[in-house]
Order: structure tokens, then sequence, then C-alpha cells
């Protein structure tokens, strides 16, 4: 599929003709991306990297990610071992490195990862919860050791042990988007489980500019992305997680689905409230410790050029927004040198407030 923009033809998927690359300009892409928006295409974007060749700042997927506490707990780790399992089936074996304290493993099977994890010196870190644990598994391309460029399959887990005072314990999953056309109920059914195996205080998913790292320089040179497509998910779990440190009080913000357990339900107005809200572009998801909120059928980006922002995700963010995260002490997001890092931060986190 062709799209215009600035007076060329850009390919989605490839994103750009043969041709054409090497001279997109982040104005072009915008442009692009606007007119996929529009069209109800974003699902074009899924092969799609910026720049088309070289080193890859960024592709585009769905990210999830999870916040809960007693991530020292037992039951809790043995959750987060069996969404990694699932996850490398879901991908269907694509994951073939498993990385837990700097070190990697090849992996060949999801039971290579339950080994790798909890067998020799790792027994008494995962499973009898004396240290803290963090983990990642991920594709790597075969004929490299090591790659900057980002990937779509990719998982990461952070688990404090019961000393650890940095905050409570997150995971992240990265989606393609063609999964929403082959199997949206699963993609949904995936995000609701997970939010109840792991006990969430808060979770929330859609699509999102994937990085290598947040603290690269990536995020930053995605910066007029964010400021004219609400819609984006910027989840960089870690630096969240020690913006709140221990607490489990608050979320961050709304996107495609957002799930809050029954206290901070409680707390924003009950499920009956909840209810209101739902019925036309938002769904309920319960779940036993919580519900998920579905903010329209599809994901959805918005474009502020355009006076677009997604009215279901304003529908959300109006109602949970009695437990919403104000009292940022550092900035969040990644920006150029020149921008207010802070500020842009607090506009972040009210984007889709009404004026």
């Amino acid at each position: 599929m062709a799209v215009f923009a600035g007076g060329r033809v850009y390919r989605a998927g490839p994103f750009l003709s043969d041709k054409d690359r090497g001279m997109l300009t982040i104005a072009e892409l915008m442009a692009s991306i606007a007119i996929l928006e529009e069209r109800g295409e974003l699902n074009q974007l899924d092969e799609s990297a910026y720049p088309p060749e070289g080193a890859i700042n960024w592709l585009y997927g769905l990210t999830a990610g999870f916040y809960f506490n007693n991530a020292h707990k037992l039951e809790i780790r043995e959750a987060a071992l069996e969404l990694a399992e699932r996850y490398y089936d879901a991908v269907e074996g694509r994951i073939n490195l498993l990385s837990r304290d700097g070190r990697g493993k090849q992996i060949m099977s999801a039971e290579d990862i339950r080994r790798f994890l909890t067998e020799g010196l790792y027994a008494e870190k995962y499973l009898q919860n004396m240290e803290t644990m963090s983990f990642y598994i991920r594709h790597m391309p075969q004929d490299l050791l090591r790659t900057t460029d980002p990937v779509h399959e990719y998982l990461t887990c952070l688990l404090p042990s019961e000393k650890y005072h940095g905050g409570g314990g997150n995971l992240m999953y990265q989606t393609r988007l063609a999964e929403l056309d082959r199997n949206p109920a699963g993609v949904i059914g995936a995000f609701v489980d997970a939010c109840q195996a792991l006990n969430v205080f808060y979770a929330v998913s859609g699509i999102a500019l994937l990085f290598y790292s947040y603290t690269s320089g990536a995020p930053a040179r995605a910066y007029p992305l964010y400021r004219r497509f609400p819609g984006f998910l910027y989840e960089d779990g870690v630096n969240f997680g020690l913006e709140i440190t221990r607490r489990t009080d608050v979320i961050r913000d709304v996107n495609w689905l957002t799930a809050v357990n029954d206290e901070l339900l409680e707390r924003a107005g009950g499920i009956e409230k909840a209810h209101v809200i739902a019925g036309g572009e938002v769904l309920l998801h319960p779940y036993k410790g919580g519900v998920v909120f579905q903010a329209g059928e599809r994901p959805h980006l918005g474009d502020i050029n355009k006076g677009k922002i997604p009215e279901a995700y304003r529908a959300v963010d109006e109602f949970l927004r009695e437990v919403s995260y104000e009292e940022w002490e550092y900035p969040y997001l990644g920006v150029p040198d020149d921008v207010d890092a802070m500020a842009f931060t607090e506009e972040w986190s009210r984007r889709f407030e009404r004026e």
C-alpha cells in the first residue's frame, strides 16, 4: 500500500520505496503516520523502522507494561516465569536469547527459560526470593553477538527482593501490530490474564515506539511524534518504577488497554460508575482483583494538528484522573536538549484532558 506525503510515495512495511530510502524527514514521517491513522491502517507500521536503513532508532509495535508489588513472593515469581514461557510460545520461538545479571544464554525452547533462571546458583535468587532478580528474553539475529537495534520480540522483568528499596516489580512485553488483525481477542486476553497472574495494581498497553533502551538518544529523536500523536504509549517501566518508589496507589497514564486493581477502582468511583462510561467505545474486562478498560476496538494515535484526541482514551482518562500520578519529581520522557523535560512530562501526563 502506498502512502502519499510531501509529494512523494512512501510504502508502508517497508515504509519507503527503494528510490526514496534515506530521504525521509521527521515531518514527512509524521505526515505518513497521520494518513495511516486517518485510514485506520496503523497496522501498516508493523514492519517499518526509522531510519529505513543503517542503525535503527525505533520500530513500531504494541507494548504492554505491568506494575505489581510483593514481587519477592514465590507465587508472583512463578507467575512471571510462566508468562515468559507463554510469551516464548506466542512469538513462535523467535526468542533466542535470555540475559540475567548481564550474562546472556542462547535458548531454544520455553523449557530453557525455566532451567536457566531456576537451576544452580540462580535457584536461590529466583525461587527462594533472597535477592533481586531481573532478566530479559529477546530475539537476537543469529549472525550478531550483540546489536543495539530494537526488536519486536522482547520481554523484560524486574523482581525485587523483600529488602529492595527501589520500588515494586514490573514486567513489559512487546507484540507485533499484525497480532491485532490475526488474533485481537488473544491480544486482549493475554493482557487480562497477565494482570490477574501478577496481581497488578496498574497495567497499560498501546501502540509504542520500540527502543533498544529508553536511556539511548532514540526517545529524544522521537519527540516530534509524541508532540503530535498523543495515543502513543511511552513505557519506560524502570523510570516510572523509580519515580513512584514503593507506591501502589497511583497510575501513570491511560492508553488503549488500562488495568487498575479493585482498590484503585473504588477510589476512582467504583464499578457501577465505570459502567457509565462503558457500553459505547469503552469496554470493561473484569478479572479477579481488578478490571481492564479497553478504549475502543483498536488502538488509535489521534492527531494534535487536526484537533483529534481519541474520545475513548479521554473517557478512561477522565474516570481514572483521581488516581493518576501528579507529583512528578524527575522528567519521565526523553526530549531534545532545547526542550524543558519536566514541563513536557507534566504536559504528557495530561494530554488526554479536555480544555
